[in-house]
């Protein structure tokens, strides 16, 4: 087993803050190339196709694997995205009822590869840059957290609620091999007309979806990537579109609106965490499952040598904390910088306050919050039991197949888009 680097930057301990500077160093792989985009011709007829680099999207435990070995394994850890055409004339269809026209939606590709498909899906709808007849085109956008299978619905502005999302999401269900056993969304202005309507496509289609979670969750990974590649390469490319305002650049400095936050629940409550970092290429070694915990994606483009920023969170209760963290959509750690307060945020709107952090340590806090924003909102959360005692340990070598002796209990690795977004 591997160190996990103790360098603290801050260790509170029933508010006492002290300091443990201490150094080890963790050998990592070259750096993977960056994934890359395949460019595709859009004039608005066609819908997404990209191509990413080996292990890019897979969970981090599977970064390193060998280009031969996935070569071997064709799809199952170089994720490619298959091009879904929605021209008029070819593979784009019409969903009528009573022969008036309820959206123009994509096909399912032929050469499609269903082992790949995960049963984790993630949804979108809302408007995009896009000017039709002068009003901003709709779309539902549904995608699986491997971003193999994917749908999109262009929606009329003035057809869109529950009623049409429902019947195109029961289409895209019943057209899939592999049915969703959850269902992600992440936007909170959404949340009430897509809680209904999918929860009318679970009770329309109970053989599919009777144990169907549907979940309000900032963690739609592979859905927020795709939206932002279309943002960039093809709504720009439709007639209509119409360039949205830039968002005004702020830095960490910059404080949002004061808000009064609860505190943990009691199940949740520790006393004692700390600041630290850790090299990127490290936690990619980690094997999906190997802990309690959920790996988002690595972010691409980023050296192994880079250095995650997270909280490890020491307790005698590091049992029940996973336990309880695994039944919660843990979304991130970050500060608000106007009430200089550590939060907790889980689900779609859910945020717990950590604790109040001491002025003289705010530049510490401040140094995880750059650290984050350097690496598109990476960052992670580790839970050590300390009754075990003993250095924090990372499972990373071949052989260590999960919690022992000084291991971690529990590991998240999570991405904070309100860096990214206010949505």
């Amino acid at each position: 087993m591997a160190i996990l680097p103790n360098a603290f930057v801050t260790l509170r301990q029933s508010q006492q803050p002290s300091h443990a500077p201490s150094t080890f160093a963790i050998t990592s792989k070259p750096a993977l190339p960056a994934f890359s985009l395949v460019s595709e011709e859009q004039s608005g007829s066609h819908s997404l196709s990209f191509g990413l680099g080996l292990g890019v999207l897979a969970l981090a435990g599977r970064r390193h694997l060998s280009s031969a070995k996935a070569g071997r394994r064709k799809g199952s850890n170089c994720v490619v995205m298959q091009a879904t055409s929605t021209s008029t004339s070819t593979a784009e269809t019409t969903t009528k009822k009573e022969g008036k026209e309820l959206a123009k939606k994509s096909e399912v590709p032929a050469d499609l590869d269903w082992s790949q498909v995960s049963s984790q899906w993630e949804v979108d709808c809302f408007s995009r840059p896009v000017n039709r007849d002068g009003k901003k085109m709709w779309e539902l956008m549904v995608t699986d957290a491997n971003g193999v299978y994917r749908r999109v619905a262009q929606m009329k502005p003035t057809r869109v609620n529950s009623v049409v999302v429902q019947k195109l999401m029961t289409i895209f269900i019943e057209e899939s091999k592999v049915k969703p056993q959850t269902i992600r969304f992440f936007r909170k202005v959404m949340k009430n007309m897509l809680i209904v309507a999918l929860n009318a496509v679970k009770d329309t289609m109970p053989q599919y979806m009777e144990k169907c979670k549907i979940l309000p969750s900032r963690n739609c990974h592979m859905l927020r990537l795709w939206l932002s590649y279309r943002e960039r390469e093809v709504y720009p490319k439709m007639i209509g579109y119409a360039a949205p305002a830039k968002k005004k650049t702020t830095s960490v400095q910059t404080s949002m609106v004061k808000m009064a936050y609860e505190n943990l629940p009691e199940r949740l409550r520790f006393s004692r965490y700390a600041l630290t970092a850790i090299e990127l290429g490290a936690l990619a070694r980690v094997k999906p499952g190997q802990l309690p915990g959920n790996l988002a994606r690595i972010p691409p483009g980023f050296s192994d040598n880079a250095q995650v920023w997270g909280v490890i969170i020491f307790t005698s209760r590091a049992d029940i904390i996973c336990s309880t963290l695994r039944s919660m959509e843990m979304a991130a750690v970050r500060i608000d910088l106007e009430t200089d307060e550590l939060l907790l945020e889980l689900d779609i709107d859910t945020t717990y306050k950590i604790c109040k952090i001491n002025m003289e340590e705010k530049e510490n806090y401040l140094k995880f919050e750059r650290a984050k924003r350097q690496l598109g909102g990476f960052h992670f959360v580790a839970v050590h039991d300390i009754v075990t005692g003993g250095e924090p340990l990372l499972p990373i070598e071949a052989d260590d197949m999960g919690p022992g002796e000084g291991c971690i209990t529990g590991l998240w690795t999570l991405i904070d888009y309100s860096i990214q977004d206010e949505d």
